[in-house]
């Protein structure tokens, strides 16, 4: 028998990303596995009770009866098509393609895999907050290439969180503000980089069932950048960059799952310190906060935010100053020592398991040249829609297209377009 457990409403609201798993490939592959304070935790980056419309097995109701052929992909109480009993086994995984859209990179595709592991032990939450491990693969038609592989796990009755992951590939882009006059900041210089990099991180729970959580991320990659431009040739004897960085990390999580929530707060702050005395070509600081929140307007309606800011010190490699994080926004088209972004979501299920989405964002970048200050703003939106893919898991998936001034993109998502694991 399945249960669907109804949470008391929270008391409080206040804000991500790039594998629900969201595998977003969207945001390339590079920025989140350096995107050095959270967003991996993409290939990127699992406390609270399941909420209304998530049906939860319940820990006394175990593995459901023994299906077989195509029994395993339809849920018996609808009759719809649902990936539940399928990915709960062992054997199971969601294959998710990537469909690349991203104006940075241009068009392409590939493949990813992603396993879910419920922890049955921890009833409820297990299926809410599943271990999951993920590859993948992709490619466009710029050149631009990545291979990518990571695991989310929970130990010790969930207080303990870990998150590895590693990537190597080409990312080529075009890079703005590079330059010291302010024209710069609409000329691109086209670069680029080969890589080859990994995360490990831990969080610990401060209490049992207490959604605050403390950690430790460790990035290193080696990257190699070089200009695609002969007017850029001089640049070409650019060093080799390496990051060698831990962060540090303060967490806050009240989601009822972590794939598509109706409720709750995701909040994470990180601040990085890369060191040459650890290996790294430069000493300089990251400090990233995300914040974001779902709240159920109706039954069938969510509202969802995300707030995201950034920022970096002197001597950040250039691909890893902050940058706007919008749907519809080409990733790296505004960048600045410090960069802030909103987005808000509406999602209706308006009927069975089908909803549709609509979400808009801002945000502005603050660059200092001199005696100057320079900003730069931009604003997107877009329409989507997802289903009810894995009632269990409480996992939507679908298609989001977006649309920035001068761009328009297509995303796969799934779980959220903010997803953090």
């Amino acid at each position: 028998m399945r249960t669907t457990a109804v949470p008391p409403p929270i008391e409080h609201i206040t804000f991500v990303f790039r594998p629900t798993p969201k595998i977003q490939m969207m945001r390339p592959a590079l920025l989140l596995l350096l995107a050095l304070g959270s967003s991996f935790p993409a290939l990127a980056q699992l406390i609270s009770e399941p909420l209304r419309n998530v049906e939860i097995v319940s820990e006394a109701a175990g593995i459901d009866k023994k299906r077989e052929g195509k029994a395993r992909f339809f849920d018996p109480e609808d009759g719809q098509f649902d990936l539940s009993y399928f990915l709960e086994n062992p054997r199971g995984f969601l294959p998710i393609p990537i469909v690349v859209t991203e104006p940075a990179v241009g068009y392409g595709g590939g493949v990813a895999g992603m396993f879910l592991r419920p922890r049955r032990e921890a009833g409820d939450e297990g299926w809410a907050r599943p271990d999951i491990s993920g590859v993948g693969a992709f490619a466009t038609q710029n050149g631009t290439w990545g291979a990518f592989g990571g695991d989310a796990s929970r130990w010790l009755d969930g207080r303990l969180r870990t998150q590895f992951g590693a990537g190597t590939g080409r990312f080529n882009l075009d890079f703005f503000g590079l330059g010291a006059a302010p024209t710069s900041l609409d000329q691109g210089v086209r670069y680029s980089l080969q890589f080859t990099g990994a995360f490990a991180q831990a969080n610990w729970q401060l209490a049992p069932k207490s959604p605050w959580a403390v950690g430790l991320r460790y990035v290193y990659a080696d990257v190699d950048p070089k200009p695609r431009e002969s007017r850029f040739q001089p640049l070409a004897d650019q060093v080799r960059v390496k990051v060698s960085a831990p962060s540090a990390v303060v967490e806050y999580d009240t989601r009822d799952n972590v794939f598509t929530p109706t409720r709750g707060i995701y909040a994470e702050s990180s601040f990085l310190a890369s060191r040459e005395a650890l290996g790294a070509t430069d000493d300089f600081e990251r400090f990233q906060q995300v914040l974001i929140a779902w709240h159920p307007l109706t039954q069938d309606v969510t509202l969802g935010a995300r707030l995201n800011y950034a920022w970096s010190s002197d001597g950040t490699p250039f691909f890893l100053r902050p940058f706007i994080q919008l749907r519809g926004v080409p990733a790296v088209r505004y960048q600045g020592d410090q960069a802030g972004s909103i987005e808000v979501e509406a999602r209706w299920q308006f009927y069975g398991r089908w909803s549709v989405v609509a979400f808009g964002g801002a945000g502005a970048t603050r660059t200092e040249r001199q005696s100057s200050t320079i900003t730069q703003s931009v604003g997107s939106g877009g329409l989507g829609f997802r289903y009810e893919l894995a009632s269990k898991f409480g996992m939507h998936a679908g298609i989001d297209v977006a649309h920035s001034p001068g761009t328009t993109a297509l995303y796969f998502v799934v779980g959220n377009a903010w997803f953090r694991p």
